[in-house]
């Protein structure tokens, strides 16, 4: 990649990283704390989340800052260059993997928890891989084992209640 390009690519990186970072911050602030039953505030478990969504935050701004004073903010779109960017496999490839995660991420909760991880693993496998009889089989077989063991270490090691 171009010098010219990677600077245009660090901008839009750096303020989705931001923007991740705050994000992750801001919903680590919503977690219980569990005061309510005497613990260490140390043990709460937005602390991680919290320092990890601050430290993303804070690279997003270093590189955002280097970005702009490399002129990364000066882009240059057409038609062209829009359709050339969504023929490119890998851009494909990571359209499918967003929609599907936004879909596992608006039905969280709505849908039990098994079922909803099963799908969202079976199609995940199903939309990467070739869809002949024995991929299809293997991914169901998989989603079911590896959605029944998310299920069966969070709700009875973990002791957490699962959407």
């Amino acid at each position: 990649m171009k010098e010219e390009d990677m600077n245009k690519a660090d901008f839009f990186t750096s303020i989705f990283l931001f923007l991740f970072g705050l994000i992750i911050f801001i919903m680590s602030l919503k977690m219980p704390t569990f005061r309510e039953v005497g613990a260490d505030p140390y043990s709460a478990p937005g602390i991680v989340p919290g320092i990890l969504g601050v430290i993303i935050a804070c690279m997003g701004a270093i590189l955002f800052f280097r970005s702009v004073i490399r002129k990364g903010y000066k882009i240059h779109i057409s038609f062209q260059s829009i359709m050339l960017f969504l023929k490119n496999n890998s851009i494909k490839r990571f359209l499918i993997a967003l929609f599907l995660s936004l879909f596992y991420v608006i039905f969280l909760g709505k849908i039990d928890y098994f079922i909803l991880t099963g799908i969202y693993i079976f199609s995940f496998i199903l939309a990467f891989e070739s869809k002949s009889k024995k991929n299809i089989i293997l991914a169901l077989l998989l989603a079911v084992a590896i959605a029944a063991s998310i299920s069966f270490v969070f709700r009875y090691l973990f002791l957490v209640t699962l959407p």
